[in-house]
């Protein structure tokens, strides 16, 4: 390859990232807009609110709101261990603490400009009836075999097993927030963005085709564990999914991809080993890579 065809692949990329930041960056600004609206809600006050319905309502209620949070999984974590103290019940809140760390605002906006209204709403529906599913096997297993011995109700009432972040107060907070936010999202989408402008430029088409078939399970299983590497931030994951869909990928492996990744990030499994027991967590990891395989395979797509 000659330097002038480097140079040309490279104003390629060039062009190809700077169209995909301008059609997305909207969606990004109102995502970020929005979850720093919602993070100003007392949430754990929401939470707790649905501890003494029936299990059967409860259950779902803790899956919306924990689709509607905002929080990363190191702020969800304090609300939970603060409510455990109080007695709230666990299949409530660990429903909560798993669903918030697959789905938000933020992603869901992000997802819908990004991929298309079809994936954001598939996405949507795959960590709703995760959430429920989750929730109901958490109904019939003993609290000791989930919860760290240090969580019983009456202890760390303080939550000083991970201390709490607050919002910033004030309207200067809020921009303060945001801006903060802007900054760390808007660098892993820009990175997002030129990787999946490069593979959409380097890699043929067939390559990615032959690799992410439509209703092989094989292709399911990679697209699963190569999120486990590969999604660093949610807001850089959708313009390269975005790429590989414009190559050939299947939307069902996208869906795998975006169900995996970010549930099995090493900063949100650090989160929840804090909360829940070692053979536990590897449990959960394992039903989720088995259930994000199922949905792809009904999945039609």
């Amino acid at each position: 390859m000659t330097i002038r065809r480097i140079v040309h692949s490279f104003y390629i990329v060039f062009l190809t990232s700077g169209r995909t930041l301008l059609e997305l960056s909207p969606y990004l600004i109102a995502g970020i807009l929005i979850s720093e609206i919602l993070k100003r809600y007392k949430w754990e006050k929401l939470v707790s609110g649905i501890n003494n319905i029936p299990s059967f309502i409860a259950i779902p209620a803790a899956t919306i709101l924990g689709i509607l949070s905002p929080l990363c999984t190191y702020g969800t974590v304090p609300i939970v261990i603060q409510l455990l103290a109080e007695g709230v019940a666990p299949a409530v809140l660990i429903t909560f603490l798993a669903v918030s760390s697959l789905m938000n605002p933020q992603l869901f906006i992000l997802t819908w400009g990004g991929l298309g209204a079809e994936i954001a709403i598939a996405r949507l529906a795959s960590v709703f009836l995760f959430g429920i599913f989750l929730g109901l096997i958490l109904l019939f297993i003993p609290r000791a075999l989930i919860l760290k011995k240090e969580l019983s109700p009456g202890q760390g009432k303080d939550g000083n097993l991970i201390k709490k972040k607050h919002p910033h107060p004030g309207v200067k907070g809020f921009f303060k927030d945001f801006w903060n936010n802007i900054q760390y999202v808007g660098f892993y989408f820009l990175i997002g963005i030129i990787l999946g402008a490069a593979v959409e430029h380097f890699v043929p088409a067939q390559y990615i085709v032959t690799l992410f078939k439509p209703g092989q399970f094989l292709s399911l299983f990679i697209a699963s564990a190569l999120s486990v590497p590969l999604y660093a931030c949610g807001g850089g994951t959708i313009p390269f999914i975005r790429s590989l869909l414009h190559q050939g990928m299947s939307k069902a492996s996208a869906l795998a991809f975006l169900f995996v990744g970010p549930a099995t990030r090493i900063t949100p499994l650090m989160a929840l080993a804090s909360v829940l027991r070692p053979i536990f967590l590897v449990c959960y990891v394992i039903v989720l890579i088995l259930y994000a395989l199922l949905f792809g395979l009904i999945y039609p797509g």
